[in-house]
């Protein structure tokens, strides 16, 4: 009432980034206020799901949802080596190797690690990313055996979790390795932003 006693419309869009294009899980909401009246639109999706039914939507229109590999592939060389990446020392590393890439520690309980019980870790202990497939959210402040991992059973670099936020690639950050994490954890993924902001434009 408020908002409509300033003379103004306002609608609330409860977004998930794989519908824009964002190869990342990431579902944000936001407000939006404008002069003109929205007329119930939202902003158009870009992506969608192959794996699902789509009876409603006009699949011609759209892409398939991204996955990771195409974003990060490029910054897996010696080049873009950090120390922080190493977890080859870490209590959970021989767990970490039996993973299979876009699973969890869930999956070494189901092959009988008795190490584990199902239910009694987070679900993204020890949860590895699948080229192939979305990553699951970049979190701000992970715990040392938080994921997503990289595939290759280490932990992501800084620019790979730039590239999933889908940052542009000379983006630059300034701070510690841990203020750093927190920034892109924290941050809006740059298409998502961008498609909202079209959608108000």
């Amino acid at each position: 009432q408020y908002i409509e006693k300033s003379g103004y419309h306002s609608v609330v869009i409860r977004a998930n980034s794989l519908d824009y294009g964002v190869p990342q899980i990431r579902k944000r909401v936001f407000f939006l206020g404008s002069r003109k009246d929205f007329k119930n639109n939202l902003p158009e999706k870009t992506h969608y799901n192959p794996t699902e039914s789509n009876i409603n939507i006009d699949t011609s229109k759209l892409r398939p949802y991204e996955g990771v590999g195409r974003f990060i592939n490029k910054f897996s060389g010696k080049k873009y080596f950090e120390p922080q990446e190493i977890a080859a020392l870490g209590t959970y590393y021989q767990e970490l190797l039996a993973v299979p890439p876009g699973k969890n520690y869930i999956e070494l309980v189901r092959r009988g690690n008795k190490k584990f019980k199902m239910g009694k870790r987070f679900w993204n202990f020890l949860l590895k990313l699948h080229p192939d497939k979305p990553s699951w959210t970049i979190p701000a402040q992970p715990g040392p055996w938080v994921g997503p991992f990289h595939w290759d059973s280490r932990r992501l670099r800084v620019p790979e979790m730039a590239a999933i936020q889908t940052f542009p690639d000379n983006y630059k950050f300034f701070g510690s390795r841990r203020s750093i994490q927190r920034q892109i954890g924290n941050a809006v993924p740059c298409l998502l932003g961008k498609a909202m902001i079209q959608f108000l434009l």
